[in-house]
């Protein structure tokens, strides 16, 4: 991040760096978060609440992060982008890891029953969420460049490609949940509580997928309204 630090010593200090620090625990969280439920699946429960402290973990170092960046980024600090833009990207950037720990949390109220045919569908769920994640990151991972061009159009062309397939992954997340939902609420045969559970895990699971989303458009902003 040598370019990152040049723009610390011209500002003072650079936001940048922690916020794709941040990023990438959002990213390892979802990672842990799919093997979570792979090993709920497999019935591993001593498994599943090994990696639920470790998604809780990597959950309180990005708010540490968090922090930080709301602790230096102030109006007399000097930066490349609008300053409210930048806490507006970091909100909903934020969001993703705070969903990614209210579901870990929540796989651990019950041991479900789950139709096969729901996991299949709960996994693919699952899979595409991280695919979101990952190409979000991809995004991310543009920071140093733009800053080391001083925003360049190539440079803020290439950052902005990664925009339009974030959101299209998180529209295959929203077409999966829906097929989920139709299956859960005309399971007649599921036990209501499982029922209950496993929707709130699918609304959980979507919220990652649309904060990542409502990131990478705050990403676009920030950069665009420089």
């Amino acid at each position: 991040m040598k370019f990152i630090r040049s723009v610390t010593d011209v500002f003072g200090y650079s936001p940048f760096d922690a916020l794709h620090r941040h990023a990438e625990l959002c990213g390892q969280a979802v990672v842990k978060l799919k093997e979570q439920f792979e090993a709920y699946r497999e019935g591993d429960f001593e498994r599943v609440k090994k990696l639920e402290k470790e998604i809780d973990g990597l959950e309180y170092q990005a708010d540490l992060l968090k922090q930080e960046i709301r602790t230096h980024v102030t109006k007399s600090l000097m930066l490349p982008v609008d300053r409210q833009d930048l806490l507006n990207f970091l909100k909903p950037q934020d969001s993703i890891i705070d969903y990614c720990e209210h579901t870990t949390h929540m796989i651990t109220y019950r041991k479900m029953s789950i139709p096969d045919e729901m996991w299949a569908d709960l996994m693919e769920l699952l899979e595409k969420v991280k695919e979101t994640v990952m190409k979000y990151e991809e995004l991310v991972d543009h920071v140093a460049k733009l800053i080391a061009t001083s925003f360049t159009k190539k440079e803020v062309q290439d950052a902005m490609e990664h925009v339009p397939q974030v959101e299209e992954l998180e529209h295959q997340c929203d077409k999966v949940q829906i097929r989920l939902h139709r299956k859960i609420y005309n399971a007649e045969n599921m036990n209501l509580l499982d029922a209950l559970l496993l929707r709130e895990l699918v609304i959980q699971l979507g919220e990652i997928a649309n904060n990542t989303a409502r990131a990478a458009n705050a990403f676009r902003t920030m950069v665009l309204s420089r």
